[in-house]
This record gives structure tokens, sequence and C-alpha cells, in this order.
């Protein structure tokens, strides 16, 4: 096995994982939807915002206009209550009615005492330090643990695929599912992502680029080469002006879940139990 040269490892000087985004990279075409959506959440939770961040392709800079997602997590100073929660997702959807910059918003909930907390050591503490760009507030990372590409975060980061796999399996036999090309395309970022894991810690190395995941992981199971394309193709031809919406598409989805989801759980389990 040789992991082709020249790929960026996500890390930094010491080993760490560098935190992906910057407000610096952020195409300007995103700027008014990021203002309104930032102000919004200021009125909407007022003194109870802690701070406000962005993640995903938008500050990567990869972001594609109108084929992109707009993805932010708000952080609360205590555990959000429901109705804040249903008063967050009811801003989500008013935003994304009301833009054509984006494919979507998605705003996810958090509170700082759980963030700080053993528990979320390598899950949103996780995302916040090294998948998340500081939009407004205090910045969390401050706070939290340096992250490195170890097995133990390739263990815990998995934590809800196998439960993400059943509601994606009933959401593409449902007829009554709203938008089954997102469903399709978070199958093929799921399968993708937890590929990644099994590599992550050997490599060593971290990225959220699905053109680099593909090639770590082909680099160590060349097999499986064929069945990583169709999963990036549905989890990101999106960008490319292919979103997965056609009944091949849906055959494809289907499949790796069939097949590709379990495989790549018990591959999960295999080589982290081993090396571990």
């Amino acid at each position: 096995m040789s992991v082709p040269e020249g790929l960026d490892d996500g890390l930094d000087e010491r080993g760490r994982i560098r935190r992906e985004g910057d407000l610096s990279r952020i195409d300007a075409v995103f700027a008014p939807l990021i203002a309104e959506a930032a102000s919004a959440l200021r009125r909407l939770l007022g003194q109870r915002l802690h701070s406000i961040y962005l993640y995903g392709s938008v500050p990567r800079g990869t972001a594609v206009a109108g084929r992109s997602d707009l993805d932010l997590e708000v952080i609360l100073h205590n555990e959000p209550t429901e109705t804040e929660r249903a008063a967050v997702a009811r801003l989500a959807a008013e935003l994304d009615q009301g833009t054509g910059a984006v494919n979507e918003v998605g705003i996810i909930v958090a509170s700082r005492p759980r963030l700080l907390s053993a528990a979320e050591r390598y899950d949103n503490a996780f995302q916040i330090s090294c998948l998340c760009t500081p939009l407004w507030g205090p910045d969390l990372a401050d706070e939290l643990p340096d992250q490195y590409p170890t097995i133990e975060l390739a263990q815990h980061i998995t934590s809800g695929t196998r439960a993400a796999f059943t509601r994606l399996a009933a959401e593409l036999n449902a007829p009554t599912t709203s938008r089954p090309d997102f469903t399709r395309q978070r199958v093929g970022r799921r399968i993708a992502r937890l590929a990644f894991t099994c590599v992550l810690f050997r490599w060593p190395g971290w990225t959220s680029d699905p053109a680099t995941m593909q090639r770590v992981i082909t680099a160590f199971y060349p097999d499986h080469t064929d069945e990583l394309a169709t999963s990036i193709q549905l989890g990101w031809g999106r960008l490319a002006g292919h979103p997965p919406n056609t009944p091949a598409d849906h055959d494809k989805a289907v499949e790796l879940l069939n097949s590709a989801a379990p495989w790549w759980m018990n591959e999960h389990g295999r080589v982290t139990a081993r090396t571990g």
C-alpha cells in the first residue's frame, strides 16, 4: 500500500488536525446570506446565544453557488429547549426558501456545557475545533483539546452511523420523502466518510475533500475503487452539476446501503479493534 504523494494531510507542524475553514476563503456570493443568517440568529436567541460557526464547503472556499449547502452551528450558554430547536429549524427553512445562493440551509444547535464535556471529545467538540469556522462570538476551540488523526478519533466519530443507515434506508423506500435526491446524497457521503475512518489513523491525516478521501481510501482498499467512486458521485456530484435525481441514482443508493454500508461497518470494527 502506498498513499499518493503530494496530498495535503490536514495536519499542522505538531501533527494536530488543522481547522479546515477560514472567513477569508468565503466567496462573496454567499456573504449576504451569511450576514442575514447571523443577524436573524442573534435576534432569535438573544442573550442565550454564545457563538455562531460556519462549517462545510462555504468556509473551506470550495462551495459552488446554487449547488452547495450553507451549514451553521449555534452554541447556546445552556442546553437548548425544544422550543428553541424548533424556532431555529423554522429559521433555517425560511432562509432556505428565500435564497438561490445555496442548495440548502442547515443549522444545528448545541450548548457550551455539553461541548466541553468528555463525552463530546470526538463528536461535536471535534466539529467545533476542526471543522467549524467562528463567525460570531467567543471561539470555543480555545477551550477544547487538540485533535489528532488517532484510532480513538476513528472509533468515536462513527457513532450513530448504523442508526443513520437505518433511517436513510427507510427514507429511500418512503414514497413521501420530499427530497429523495438529498437522501441519496447523504447515503454517498455517509459511506465515503465511514470508509475514511478506516484509514485516517493509518494514513495518517484528515480531510473533508472528497477527491482526497477517495485517493487515500482506494490506496488502502483498491478492490473497492468502483464502489467508492459511486459513493463520491452520489455524495458530491451535485457540485459538478450532476445531482442524484435519476432512477439509476436511486438504485445505486439502495445497492450501497445493502452491500457497502454493512461491509464498511464490519471493516471499521475490524481495523479499529485490531489496531487499538
